[in-house]
């Protein structure tokens, strides 16, 4: 077994077990590696140390029973994984969140959380029009020319997004999809958008999110973004549900292709487009777009 296949099995078995004593010597012995070796190589391949993944991997899993289980104290379910005590687990939730266990209980907030990584899509460089599935992930790269521009309108905001913490995109998607119906030119049937923007070195990302439009509208409350007619690499995919689409899938997404224009040596642009199809809470497809140089 090539030695990411170690690593992408133990963090299979982390994450079925996250409800379960987890040691770093148990973890070793699974990859068949010396403590010393194991921890060394999880740490290249995740960017976290073992340890620190399953604590976070804790909080994710935390945080979804917190939503969901109304009826268990706050103090078992952090006891049930892994926590010694309240006063911990509350320091560490807030330390990833930036908001306590209770307020978030109270409030459940989408909530960006340190992911299960797939390791195995770092080594899997999939061909055009061949479709990959991977973990409850459908997934195929293919190319398409534009004929005609699509247009948009919505809004922007300044992002700062390094996992664990809030979503900082949940407040701009729910005022896109709260003033819609409103906006002037609006295609129900039409895709959503939204694409980050990375407005120069050493600035803030900014992320636009908006609907599609039958043409560029003027409106000093909106802003407009047009995808222009040309070529593009696109990237075709579906998860479980909505919210792992959104979440965890869209991410991955964005790693995966980052890394597969690389290894395909294709010259784009540093704009990465996610096309929404759809407007019902079940949606599970979506397309990230990222245009060819010309």
């Amino acid at each position: 077994m090539e030695s990411w296949g170690c690593i992408e099995k133990v963090i299979d078995y982390i994450e079925k077990n996250l409800d379960k004593e987890i040691t770093i010597d148990c973890l070793a012995d699974r990859a068949n590696l010396s403590p010393f070796y194991f921890q060394k190589l999880f740490k290249r391949l995740v960017n976290k140390t073992a340890i620190e993944y399953v604590k976070l991997r804790r909080l994710a899993k935390i945080s979804e029973e917190l939503k969901t289980n109304k009826k268990d104290n706050i103090i078992d379910i952090c006891l049930k994984y892994g926590f010694e005590n309240h006063e911990t687990f509350s320091r560490c939730f807030k330390d990833a969140y930036g908001l306590t266990p209770s307020a978030y209980r109270a409030n459940p907030i989408l909530l960006s959380h340190f992911l299960k990584p797939e390791i195995g899509l770092q080594y899997n460089i999939i061909d055009e029009d061949v479709p990959i599935v991977t973990d409850g992930i459908v997934l195929e790269v293919t190319r398409k020319f534009l004929n005609k521009p699509k247009y948009f309108a919505g809004y922007t905001v300044e992002v700062v997004h390094e996992p664990p913490s809030i979503d900082p995109l949940e407040d701009i998607w729910n005022k896109v999809h709260a003033t819609k119906v409103s906006i002037e030119k609006y295609i129900p049937e039409g895709n959503e958008i939204g694409i980050s923007l990375n407005i120069g070195e050493g600035e803030a990302l900014k992320y636009f999110a908006g609907v599609e439009t039958s043409e560029a509208i003027k409106d000093s409350r909106l802003e407009n973004y047009t995808l222009t007619a040309r070529g593009y690499i696109v990237c075709k995919f579906e998860a479980e549900s909505f919210y792992t689409l959104i979440t965890e899938t869209i991410y991955k997404v964005y790693q995966y292709m980052h890394l597969w224009i690389l290894k395909k040596a294709i010259n784009v642009e540093h704009l990465a487009i996610e096309l929404y199809y759809g407007t019902s809470p079940d949606r599970t497809y979506m397309e990230l777009w990222i245009p060819i140089t010309q």
